[in-house]
């Protein structure tokens, strides 16, 4: 004999399993396409309203080329030091975001005051474009960092107040380039050309100098372009990209301005030194030139003779010599002292004579210098402990302590010089001894005058090749790309925000699709079932959209009635091993379709021909008798308890085939009345009168009564609900047909939509196969 394919014997690994299914969310996610698509429209109006909303901002950028290598230091210079002067490419990055640096470029900027235009949407900075500006008063107070209002009238007269003040309208008409004075601000409205400005109004803010300086050097990025190169890349971030464009070509311009003043510093120094020497000797030449002239009138003396001539010239020419040197180791000593003081690097000089003989000495002073005022800037930004610091400071007391020792051998070289000079002048100056007494004294006057005349003439030289040398020089640091104001701006991101926009609008509504998917406890499709359960699905009964509970009987071709001729069809598969003529209908809970799957159920059989009687044995909660205007006076429960006939309890419906048992009236002990035998009696009675006998018990799920009844079908069907049934209740039940508590157990969905379903909609068609019901299911 064929085995009942129906019937339940085992659970296999389906039994508990994941309902989530991916093909399903699809399926619900192209359900919601429509909000879906509305969410993206959405988002996108909504980044589409900020963009309109929020002020751009530009970044602006520059590259300025830093040579790693000073061309004015040879490198055989180098090697007798054993010193690296490469200059420090990092250093030079955090002198360009100096504050001092930010301060003197700002200096030359008139970014103090700064303009604006309202409109509906968005406020926008005014740069250079407007036909008017404001020129604040020196020394006068001023309000900084508030807003002005500006309001033209007729002939560009105007009413200027702060932006809040409430009598605006009615305050003070200035005409143009009239001061406004107050004891809070004072400025001037000035006109840059011809304009006709009525009815507009603008708004300007004045800016306090270090407030201007803060913003603008904590705005200010400097980075190296990539590795092992020294090109520095300076950029800012400004609402308008021609203001920052003019900053940082401002910035480099000033930079390589300090450059070039580092480099002239040293010709600075010398000219500043040979002019004091020669503010001296002037003064000096001036005095022996009186001399000279009174001596020769009073004694009558124009000339000396050839002889004399000679021997003056001569000791002339060292007496300049050996002043030109006693001046030299005059400098150089004190430039020993001043190496001996950090503080004092930058008063060094090197006299002419020494840099005549020992110009490398002149270009590592120069060196010592720079680093000085590297070291100061960084002070400015950096602690003394830093690693930075500490490798300069380091770079520079190996640097002093080099010139100190070139120095000191120099010093000791010029003396040698100078005693060998004044040798060879005390020798001639014992020839000129034998001379006459008058030519004497007009020679010596003569000489001494000569002296300072001939060093006058020396440090005059010396003077012009200095300025020479300054105008020759060039800063070495070169820009390589302009900061260009024609930029895109960076903030908002339109791309980017239009595709966040985008993905947010779309990703939200997806997200909760998902959530809800993933916390959805209740029973949607066939599919979920089968993965939670091995108990059979008999049938799949569609939604009942007609009112009362007899789609069957009055609706006899809707689609409820369909479902259920399936299920009757299935229901006879099912019975094809052991007959089956009681059917008892539970649930879970209340509100499954218990008691309609119980009367549809009942009806189909006897419109099939099938003499069928229904029991209503939901003692606590009497339904079915009103559904077909039957009476409850007398029930199952008068019989059970002894005062009514089994024929008294039977009541015919208006429908063929079809009788039904009322629960009759709620009795105080309902499960005691279930437990008995004459119940059991009665069923087998009935058995032998009936084809059919369907039993409409109480839900499982909330009392124990119907455990007591189960044992008296051929068939328990359990009634779950579409979008109602939890899924937890699947684990209790195949415990119990685990158990074997239920014997015999399938299913019945109840309340299936097609749109619920999926893709695992039901049709019109019967059961296929042995009865498993998947005309409704798959």
């Amino acid at each position: 004999m064929t085995e009942d394919p129906f019937e339940f014997e085992q659970f296999e690994n389906n039994q508990g399993g994941s309902t989530f299914d991916i093909k399903i969310l699809i399926f619900k996610i192209l359900r919601k396409s429509p909000f879906l698509l509305l969410s993206v429209v959405l988002g996108l109006l909504t980044v589409f309203i900020y963009h309109r909303y929020t002020v751009e901002k530009y970044r602006v950028s520059s590259t300025l080329l830093i040579p790693e290598e000073n061309t004015a230091i040879s490198s055989s210079l180098l090697e007798n030091f054993s010193l690296d002067f490469n200059p420090d490419f990092m250093n030079e990055l955090v002198i360009l975001e100096s504050k001092d640096l930010t301060r003197a470029t700002l200096s030359e900027l008139d970014f103090g005051i700064s303009y604006y235009t309202k409109g509906r949407i968005k406020t926008i900075e005014e740069y250079k474009t407007l036909p008017f500006m404001i020129l604040q008063g020196l020394n006068h107070p001023q309000i900084y960092g508030k807003e002005f209002k500006i309001s033209f009238l007729e002939n560009n007269q105007f009413r200027v107040t702060l932006g809040d003040d409430p009598d605006h309208d009615s305050s003070t008409i200035y005409p143009p380039f009239q001061k406004v004075d107050t004891d809070k601000y004072f400025f001037t409205v000035v006109f840059l050309r011809s304009t006709n400005l009525e009815g507009r109004e603008f708004y300007f803010k004045m800016h306090s100098p270090e407030d201007l300086v803060n913003r603008y050097n904590s705005s200010l990025q400097v980075t190296y372009t990539r590795a092992f190169t020294s090109i520095a890349d300076l950029s800012i971030i400004e609402t308008s990209p021609k203001k920052g464009a003019d900053f940082l070509n401002k910035l480099m311009e000033v930079y390589r301005s300090r450059e070039l003043r580092e480099k002239n510093l040293t010709a600075e120094k010398t000219i500043r030194f040979i002019n004091t020497e020669m503010g001296r000797l002037n003064d000096t030449l001036n005095i022996v030139a009186s001399q000279l002239d009174q001596v020769k009138v009073e004694n009558r003396v124009l000339d000396v003779g050839q002889m004399g001539t000679r021997i003056t010239s001569r000791l002339t020419a060292l007496e300049v010599q050996r002043g030109v040197t006693e001046s030299a180791l005059q400098k150089l000593n004190e430039n020993v002292d001043f190496l001996d003081d950090t503080s004092k690097y930058d008063q060094i000089v090197l006299p002419p004579a020494i840099l005549e003989i020992d110009s490398d000495l002149g270009i590592y002073i120069n060196r010592l210098t720079q680093l000085s005022v590297e070291r100061r800037e960084m002070r400015k930004s950096l602690a003394d402990f830093n690693p930075e610091m500490r490798t300069k400071n380091a770079e520079i007391e190996g640097l002093a302590e080099a010139i100190k020792d070139a120095v000191l051998t120099r010093i000791r070289g010029l003396e040698n010089q100078r005693e060998t000079i004044q040798k060879e002048i005390d020798s001639y100056q014992g020839q000129f001894e034998k001379f006459p007494v008058t030519e004497r004294r007009v020679s010596d006057i003569q000489r001494v005058y000569d002296l300072y005349y001939g060093m006058f003439l020396y440090f005059q030289q010396k003077r012009a090749e200095a300025g020479i040398v300054m105008a020759s020089n060039s800063a070495n640091t070169e820009v390589v790309d302009a900061a260009n104001p024609n930029v895109r701006p960076f903030f908002p991101n339109i791309p980017m925000n239009t595709a966040f926009g985008a993905g947010i609008g779309l990703a939200i509504p997806l997200l909760i699709i998902v959530v809800r998917e993933l916390l959805n406890d209740k029973i949607e499709y066939r599919k979920q079932v089968d993965h939670l359960t091995n108990i059979p699905v008999l049938g799949v009964i569609g939604h009942n959209s007609k009112p009362g509970n007899l789609a069957v009987l009055e609706h006899t071709k809707g689609m409820v009635a369909e479902t259920f001729r399936s299920l009757r069809s299935n229901l006879s598969y099912f019975g094809a091993r052991n007959k089956i003529k009681t059917i008892l209908i539970t649930s879970n809970a209340s509100g499954e379709g218990k008691s309609f799957c119980s009367i549809n159920l009942a009806s189909i059989l006897a419109i099939g021909g099938k003499k069928t009687i229904l029991i209503g044995l939901d003692l606590r909660k009497p339904k079915i008798f009103g559904d077909f205007d039957l009476s409850n006076e007398i029930g199952i429960s008068n019989y059970l308890a002894g005062f009514v006939e089994k024929k008294d309890i039977i009541q015919p419906t208006k429908f063929e085939n079809l009788d039904i048992i009322a629960a009759g009236p709620v009795p105080p002990n309902p499960s005691e009345l279930l437990m008995l035998d004459k119940l059991k009696n009665l069923i087998e009675e009935l058995k032998t009168e009936y084809e059919y006998v369907i039993i409409d018990t109480p839900p499982i799920g909330i009392v124990s009564d119907t455990f007591n009844l189960t044992m008296l079908a051929d068939l328990s069907l359990f009634v779950i609900r579409q979008n109602y049934t939890v899924k937890q209740v699947f684990q209790h039940l195949n415990e119990l047909v685990q158990k074997e508590q239920i014997d015999n157990a399938a299913l019945i969905l109840n309340d299936f939509r097609a749109g619920g379903g999926y893709g695992y909609g039901y049709g019109y068609g019967y059961g296929q196969g042995y009865g498993y019901g998947y005309g409704y299911g798959y």
